[in-house]
């Protein structure tokens, strides 16, 4: 009996239909595979610091995202206000960085009020007394931010330092006021050598602190650890402390904008190798932020800031030290030597010996 070949075999659009449903069967499970690999990674990628720094490491990625939204959602909102002049926004500023005295001595005494009497009414006042401050900064931190912004981003401009795409400089000054960071710093121990870094959350509190370094150092015995906080983090925007005066605040802010210019650069690119590439790109970073620092100021308040002249170092030995009078440099700068002296002969136990006695010398 003839069978209809149609009907026997299938054609080759069943074919293609079968096979189809075959990938599409196959293919959800490996996606989810895929999203999983690409999500975790490989556990056995996870080293002992990952493990260590990952309860406290800062999640860049949110905090970048939520900041850089806010800041140019109040931008939109202060081009439409009629009443944000030139003068309100220099006023702000004033006011802004005349209240750094008066939260800190208010943060002072809410500190004696708790370790006194935490349930006492003075206490409460005191509480009430630091948030009225910081209330008051908070509505005030988004017009300075701005007005600082533009007149490092005008700095800049007037060095020949910031890049111009028309009528946009690239990249733009931005920076936010927020607690300085944590940072884990590492060092091998017989040799003194900036390892990567390590940001974490700027919460996480000194027990914590201790406790990731002695556990960084039990898990690697041939590293020195130590948890710092730092003044700027060159996020986007960058994180800047609100704590230091209007001066200091111009540097910081150029300083860490100098590292967002750096970034498309090979050099700023380096920053992450540690070691000298770290500190040449901090150098310059501080170079540029001295002097856009400095002119600032001056478009910002007429304020001109005289700094002397740079001089190249010479081989000459240090100034005799007067007696009766601490001399932090130089303190610091014995401690180096010796302690240079020590690591080279290989003597670490005797070098760490040495810099906890001149820690100590500091405290007395």
């Amino acid at each position: 009996m003839a069978h209809n070949v149609e009907t026997a075999t299938p054609s080759a659009r069943g074919r293609a239909a079968h096979a189809a449903r075959l990938l599409r069967r196959a293919a959800a499970p490996a996606a989810l595979a895929l999203l999983l690999f690409v999500s975790v990674g490989r556990g056995d990628a996870i080293g002992p610091l990952d493990r260590a720094t990952a309860p406290h490491q800062r999640d860049l990625l949110l905090w970048e995202a939520s900041h850089f939204l806010d800041k140019w959602r109040h931008r939109a909102v202060s081009v439409a206000d009629g009443n944000n002049t030139a003068e309100a926004r220099r006023d702000a500023v004033g006011e802004f960085f005349d209240l750094r005295e008066p939260l800190a001595l208010a943060r002072f005494g809410l500190a004696a009020a708790l370790a006194a009497a935490p349930d006492a009414p003075a206490t409460q006042d005191a509480l009430a007394d630091v948030r009225a401050i910081e209330q008051r900064r908070a509505e005030l931190q988004p017009t300075v931010e701005e007005t600082v912004e533009a007149a490092v981003s005008a700095a800049l401009h007037e060095l020949g330092v910031i890049d111009a795409l028309g009528p946009v400089r690239w990249p733009p000054v931005d920076f936010t006021f927020a607690q300085g960071g944590l940072v884990l710093a590492r060092s091998p121990r017989d040799r003194v050598e900036r390892l990567p870094d390590r940001l974490l959350r700027a919460d996480v509190d000194l027990l914590s602190q201790a406790a990731l370094e002695e556990r960084i150092e039990a898990d690697d015995a041939e590293v020195s650890a130590l948890v710092t906080r730092v003044g700027g983090i060159a996020t986007y925007p960058a994180h800047v402390t609100p704590n230091a005066a209007l001066h200091p605040t111009l540097a910081l802010v150029a300083h860490e904008w100098m590292h967002h210019w750096l970034i498309f650069r090979p050099l700023g690119r380096t920053w992450w190798d540690g070691g000298e590439m770290t500190s040449i790109n901090e150098t310059l970073a501080d170079i540029v932020a001295e002097e856009a620092g400095d002119l600032a100021l001056f478009i910002l308040t007429g304020e001109r800031f005289e700094r002397p002249p740079w001089k190249p170092p010479t081989a000459r030995p240090p100034p005799e030290a007067t007696p009766g009078v601490f001399d932090f440099n130089r303190y610091m700068r014995e401690t180096r030597v010796r302690l240079d002296d020590l690591l080279a002969d290989g003597r670490v136990a005797e070098a760490e010996a040495w810099l906890e006695e001149r820690r100590l010398g500091l405290r007395t």
